[in-house]
C-alpha cells in the first residue's frame, strides 16, 4: 500500500490537485501528506471541501474530521515561495517517478535546481568519518565519474559533506535532500557549498516548507527521501548508533541496494565503523541495530549479511555492473 493507492476521481482538474491546494491541505489540524491526497481525491476543490459534511469527512480522514470541519473555512490561499524555490506536487507531470513507490512519500517536494537524474548513488555515513570512511567516499564518487553517474547525500557535515565535494571535483552533479527548507540549508558551514552544488547543476530538495529549519525528526525523515532518489545506498562509514542507520532501513523497506564497505586492519577497530561491522557481518546483526520492526525485523533478521553487496575495494566497480 502506497500513498497513491487511494481511489482516484475521474478528473483531476479541481484546485486541489494543485501544488497550492495540496500545501493549503497540510495546514489543516491533523492533515499530513496522505490524507491530504485522499481529501484531494476524494472533494476535488477547495469550495466543495468547505461544503463537506462532517460525516462525509469521517469517511476519508476518520477522527480528524471534526476539527477540519471547524478550521477549513478559516485556511486561506498558500502565499508566495521564495525566489528561487518551486514546488511540485504529487499530481503533477514532472512529479519524481522516484516517488512513487514509497510507502510515505510527501503531497509536495520543494526543489531548488534540478531533480536527482535516474540511477543516481547516495552516499551516506557518519558525521565524525575517520581515513577510512573518506577514503571510501573519494573512491565511490570517482568510480561514479568514471560511469557519469550522479550523487546523492545530505549536506551533513561529515560523510554527506566530503560526498559533495568529491562530486564537485570529479565533475559529477550532485544533490542534497535537507531536513529543512530548501532556502535555508544547513548546517550553516555548508552554506557555500549549497550554492556550489546549484551553480554546478545540482539541486537541493526538500519536503519541508521553505523557512523551516532542521530537527531530528525532520533529519530521520529526510532519510528515506535520500534513499528514495537512488538505486543504491553507501554506507561509507557509520557508528552505532547513527541516523545513518535510519536511512539503511529506509534502503530495506524501498528494496534499494545497500552497498557497505568493510573495514580491515587496523580500521576496523575504530568505533565510527561499528555500523559497517554490523552490516556486513557474514552471521547478520540485531534488526533493532536499523530501527527495524514487524516485517522488516524478521527480513533482516534472516539476511546474511544485512548489506546486498559488502564493498571491498576492488569491487568498488560492481557497483554499476
Amino acid at each position: 500500500m502506497t500513498l497513491f493507492d487511494d481511489p482516484v476521481v475521474d478528473s483531476t482538474d479541481g484546485d486541489l490537485f494543485r501544488v497550492d491546494g495540496l500545501m493549503r491541505l497540510q495546514r489543516l489540524p491533523g492533515i499530513g501528506p496522505k490524507r491530504a491526497v485522499q481529501l484531494a481525491r476524494r472533494f476535488c476543490s477547495w469550495e466543495r471541501l468547505e461544503a463537506a459534511s462532517e460525516a462525509a469527512l469521517r469517511d476519508v480522514i476518520g477522527a480528524a474530521a471534526a476539527s477540519v470541519r471547524s478550521s477549513v473555512a478559516g485556511v486561506g490561499p498558500q502565499g508566495p515561495l521564495p525566489a528561487g524555490v518551486r514546488a511540485i506536487g504529487c499530481f503533477d507531470a514532472d512529479w519524481p517517478v522516484w516517488l512513487t513507490d514509497i510507502p510515505t512519500a510527501p503531497a509536495v517536494l520543494f526543489v531548488r535546481g534540478t531533480l536527482p537524474d535516474p540511477g543516481a548513488v547516495a552516499v551516506v555515513g557518519t558525521r565524525s568519518p575517520t581515513r577510512f570512511g573518506l577514503q571510501v567516499v573519494e573512491k565511490v564518487v570517482e568510480a561514479a565519474a568514471g560511469h557519469g553517474t550522479g550523487i546523492v547525500s545530505g549536506l551533513a557535515l561529515g560523510i554527506d559533506g566530503a560526498a559533495h565535494e568529491a562530486a564537485l571535483r570529479f565533475g559529477v552533479p550532485t544533490w542534497a535532500i535537507l531536513g529543512s527548507g530548501v532556502d535555508v540549508p544547513s548546517p550553516l558551514q555548508h552554506l557555500e557549498l549549497a550554492d556550489r552544488i546549484l551553480d554546478a547543476g545540482g539541486g537541493l530538495l526538500s519536503e519541508q516548507l521553505p523557512g523551516l529549519g532542521p530537527n531530528p525528526q525532520r533529519l530521520v525523515s529526510r532519510n528515506r527521501l535520500q534513499a528514495a532518489a537512488s538505486r543504491a545506498v553507501v554506507v561509507a562509514q557509520c557508528g552505532i548508533p547513527s541516523g545513518t542507520l535510519h536511512t539503511v532501513r529506509f534502503a530495506l523497506e524501498q528494496r534499494r541496494l545497500l552497498v557497505v564497505p568493510r573495514p580491515r586492519p587496523p580500521w576496523d577497530t575504530e568505533t565510527e565503523s561499528a555500523g559497517n561491522l554490523a552490516l556486513t557481518d557474514p552471521d547478520g546483526c540485531d534488526p533493532s541495530v536499523i530501527h527495524a520492526t514487524g516485517r522488516l525485523a524478521q527480513s533482516v533478521s534472516v539476511r546474511r549479511p544485512v548489506a546486498d553487496l559488502v564493498l571491498h575495494s576492488a569491487e568498488i566497480e560492481q557497483l554499476w555492473g
